[in-house]
């Protein structure tokens, strides 16, 4: 069954595997993010950086991490599509359209949320979209919860290791059969 996808003012993510977001600081460490696979970038609550990344990459989901709602405000200025809240910034996502990261559940209509459960560890109920965070995720360890993670069916994995995780989302999908692999092959 597929899933719906996340449209983060205007921008439509398909969910046919979980996506990656990649927790970047700098425009140089966003382009290798987005060239390991990146669906998403996020960067601490910096406007100049965010007016930047939105002119190198036109297409892409980009995020603000802050729990300053003046900080989101001007970042959403300045073309973040998604707020990657630590506190209720949802009047914020709402006034900007733009998608919101909640650190718990809201009840925003016509808001597209995603809540964050932080460190991996078990599904909440399907009812929203899930962030999953995998702390130590470029060791062995990490990309095991990594996979249960995009096994279990959360929507975004935020990570800092975007080629292994994106990796492992892909096979964890092409498992499930919630997206055809990428290559056919007949074996005789």
């Amino acid at each position: 069954m597929k899933t719906p996808d996340l449209v983060f003012r205007g921008r439509r993510l398909s969910r046919d595997r979980a996506l990656v977001l990649a927790a970047v600081e700098s425009l140089p460490a966003a382009r290798a993010a987005v060239a390991d696979g990146a669906d998403l970038v996020s960067f601490p609550g910096t406007g100049a950086l965010i007016e930047q990344a939105r002119e190198a990459f036109p297409g892409l989901v980009i995020g603000v991490d802050t729990a300053d709602p003046s900080v989101a405000a001007a970042c959403c200025e300045a073309g973040a599509d998604l707020i990657v809240a630590r506190a209720d910034l949802a009047e914020v996502a709402a006034r900007y359209d733009a998608g919101y990261v909640a650190p718990a559940i809201p009840s925003v209509p016509g808001l597209s949320v995603v809540v964050d459960i932080g460190e991996f560890r078990s599904m909440p109920a399907e009812e929203v979209p899930v962030l999953a965070s995998v702390a130590g995720d470029g060791t062995p360890g990490g990309l095991a919860r990594a996979a249960l993670a995009a096994s279990a069916g959360v929507a975004i994995i935020r990570t800092k290791h975007v080629r292994q995780v994106r990796h492992v989302a892909e096979m964890a999908a092409s498992i499930a059969g919630t997206r055809p692999p990428a290559k056919a092959v007949r074996w005789e």
